[in-house]
């Protein structure tokens, strides 16, 4: 209680730090003194000065609006998992109905653009033999390639990641697109038995930024390698 004075009793002066403690062990004291609070006062910021009772009003009004914001923010967060749930259900359902691994490559990526609402989604492998079942727009790019240095770090992790994208790597990565990605998510992925990367764009350079979290990307590669290797052992 800083700014309260001393005061003087009979046995002694009473510290700031004993009227707290005696408030604290005695939270009925004003039940008993309810005249008292018409006579305290707080000063307040914007000048004059309230009771003790509004000002403890006020307070518990800011707390609820925190708390109010926070309900919001937890909804908005529920309704975005529930919506990407969703979505890898279709995506699931959808690779199912394909009976080919060149069909479910394609519906990979078209599903992705439609339903994740991805500028541009890509498919990357490192070995030549796999290039030849790629849908068009996908290609092969040697995982030590000049353009891939930057990803070096990332991509000997082996598990989904998130940056920004500059405009080499970007007309690297992607074919011509009414938006030119400004970041993407890379998730590791096998292609006809090798490593590969699905790719997906974003218009928005701070969309996909590295502490975003990879939970659902992780999902999504683990769907769609579970999807290509049933494809492949189905011919």
């Amino acid at each position: 209680m800083a700014g309260i004075k001393e005061v003087g009793t009979q046995s002694g002066t009473l510290s700031a730090a004993a009227v707290s403690d005696y408030l604290l062990a005695n939270p009925d004291f004003f039940q008993a003194h309810k005249t008292l609070l018409t006579k305290l006062s707080i000063p307040h910021a914007a000048g004059g000065a309230v009771s003790l009772v509004e000002r403890q009003v006020e307070i518990l009004r800011q707390e609820n609006r925190r708390l109010e914001r926070r309900l919001v923010e937890w909804m908005e967060i529920a309704q975005d998992n529930d919506r990407l749930l969703g979505h890898l259900h279709v995506l699931a359902v959808a690779l199912l109905a394909a009976h080919s691994h060149e069909a479910r490559l394609q519906v990979l990526l078209d599903r992705l653009c439609d339903d994740f609402t991805a500028a541009a989604a890509t498919l990357i492998v490192h070995e030549k033999k796999a290039a030849k079942s790629l849908p068009a727009g996908c290609r092969y790019l040697a995982r030590d390639d000049d353009s891939l240095k930057d990803l070096d770090a990332s991509l000997k992790a082996d598990r989904p990641f998130c940056r920004a994208l500059s405009q080499t790597l970007n007309q690297q990565l992607f074919a011509k697109t009414a938006e030119a990605p400004g970041s993407a998510a890379f998730v590791p992925i096998i292609v006809a038995g090798t490593p590969g990367l699905l790719i997906l764009g974003s218009a928005d350079p701070k969309h996909f930024h590295p502490a975003l979290d990879t939970t659902y990307l992780t999902r999504l590669g683990e769907l769609a390698n579970a999807a290509l290797a049933q494809a492949e052992s189905d011919t």
